[in-house]
């Protein structure tokens, strides 16, 4: 029944993450939750973040800088539950804010949860195709 209940809240995590729901996505969150990203992604995303405040901002706020309002979609292509881990295979897709092809990524994320909520997040990405296209946007934000 646990696996269960943590799939739903994973569920959960990604329409908070699709509207933008800071209040929806810090009560899915323990208070000392832990956000991995590869240290290869885009500063300042890359490396191992503490505390759903502090993730909450960086999630929300590189959603609300980089893609189009409403236009993010996060389709879970497979999704696997054990215990307090739930891992889900996704496929994100946005337009972008600044002119150029639509976003398209798939990701992996690993959740482990503690009391019902989510303790730790592992993200597994294409950290050089998200490189090439938000490099390009901060380049462009810089050149204006």
């Amino acid at each position: 029944m646990r696996a269960h209940s943590n799939e739903a809240a994973v569920r959960a995590y990604f329409d908070a993450i699709t509207h933008g729901d800071r209040a929806a996505l810090l009560a899915l969150l323990r208070p000392d939750a832990r956000w991995c990203v590869p240290k290869g992604a885009v500063a300042p995303y890359g490396g191992t973040h503490h505390g759903a405040e502090r993730i909450a901002d960086l999630m929300l706020g590189a959603v609300e800088a980089a893609f189009v309002p409403g236009t993010q979609r996060i389709a879970i292509r497979l999704m696997l539950a054990r215990d307090d881990v739930v891992i889900a295979e996704t496929r994100m897709t946005a337009k972008l804010a600044r002119a150029g092809p639509d976003y398209e990524n798939d990701y992996v994320f690993v959740f482990e949860f503690s009391g019902g909520r989510v303790a730790e997040l592992r993200e597994h990405v294409d950290t050089r195709y998200a490189a090439r296209v938000f490099g390009a946007a901060a380049e462009t934000d810089g050149a204006a």
